[in-house]
């Protein structure tokens, strides 16, 4: 499992906001999508990543009104990624070394977005082999 490819698990479909987007529409598109966070970008340039901490910290935390907040404020701007080629172990690696829950996936040609993954594709691939082991 650990040498499994990161392309092989991670989430392709991405779901993104603007810069100015209000963090209540932040929120509202992390609900529809049933997703932990949401991608910022400015144009088709990627700017950062929210969330749901970081609305809980940045804004509800400091008594700010999410509709007037844009996404830009929130974002965090230091993205941690990984080539879709690299293996489970790898992306096991990075979590821990900084603390996150989620990874960008870049192709490893053209260093373009393939998608994310995150602690929820790991933890469904280890319970799906778990299952099929299973007696």
């Amino acid at each position: 499992m650990y040498a499994t490819k990161v392309k092989d698990l991670m989430t392709k479909e991405i779901v993104s906001v603007s810069l100015n987007d209000s963090i209540e529409k932040v929120a509202q598109q992390m609900v529809d999508n049933q997703i932990g966070s949401i991608l910022v970008h400015e144009d088709n340039t990627l700017f950062g990543i929210i969330t749901k901490r970081d609305i809980l910290e940045k804004v509800i935390l400091t008594c700010q009104d999410p509709c007037e907040v844009k996404a830009s404020d929130v974002a965090t701007k230091k993205l941690i990624t990984i080539s879709s080629e690299e293996t489970i172990r790898d992306v096991l690696i990075l979590m821990h070394k900084h603390k996150v829950k989620r990874i960008l996936v870049k192709y490893p040609d053209d260093d373009g977005l393939a998608g994310i993954i995150t602690t929820y594709d790991l933890v469904a691939a280890f319970n799906s082999l778990e299952l099929r082991s299973s007696p």
